[in-house]
């Protein structure tokens, strides 16, 4: 029993040697490759890592320059917003003062009219009132002969 047991164990491990042979290389061939391209992609990886952290760091020590610039701009721009409202503000103070004058000087007028109006109204009241009082007092022929000589007088 022994010999068989010998013969049976030399083809089982004959057997198993030969299927070793014939597809471990192919299966170690294949998790070579695939051991390669996760090696690479890795790499790839790790290069783009520190790409992004130099590329980090440089803006990291550019930052207070950065800084600087965007205060310097927003300094810029607040001044140019300040020049233009004030700009701005004066335009419509001038617009406000024109405007103003001129509404006083319509209102002027309107009060040079209205005392003109006045004026004329009591300077005929008045003036009627004493040819009433000269009429009421004298004869009309006496009347007449004064507006005849006013009016002689001014024809000349």
């Amino acid at each position: 029993m022994t010999f068989w047991s010998l013969i049976n164990f030399a083809m089982f491990v004959g057997l198993l040697g030969w299927g070793l042979a014939k597809f471990a290389p192919s299966f170690f061939n294949a998790r070579s490759a695939d051991i390669q391209k996760a090696i690479k992609d890795a790499t790839g990886l790790k290069i783009e890592a520190d790409f992004r952290y130099s590329e980090i760091d440089r803006q990291m020590a550019n930052l207070p320059a950065e800084v600087e610039r965007l205060k310097a701009e927003a300094r810029s721009n607040m001044q140019r917003v300040h020049e233009h409202l004030l700009q701005e503000t004066q335009e419509e103070e001038q617009h406000i003062r024109s405007h103003t004058a001129a509404e006083i000087e319509a209102l002027r007028g309107e009060g040079i009219e209205q005392v003109r109006r006045m004026a004329s109204q009591r300077a005929f009241g008045l003036a009627e009132k004493r040819l009433m009082e000269r009429f009421a007092a004298s004869d009309s022929g006496d009347m007449l002969r004064d507006f005849a000589a006013l009016v002689e007088r001014g024809k000349n």
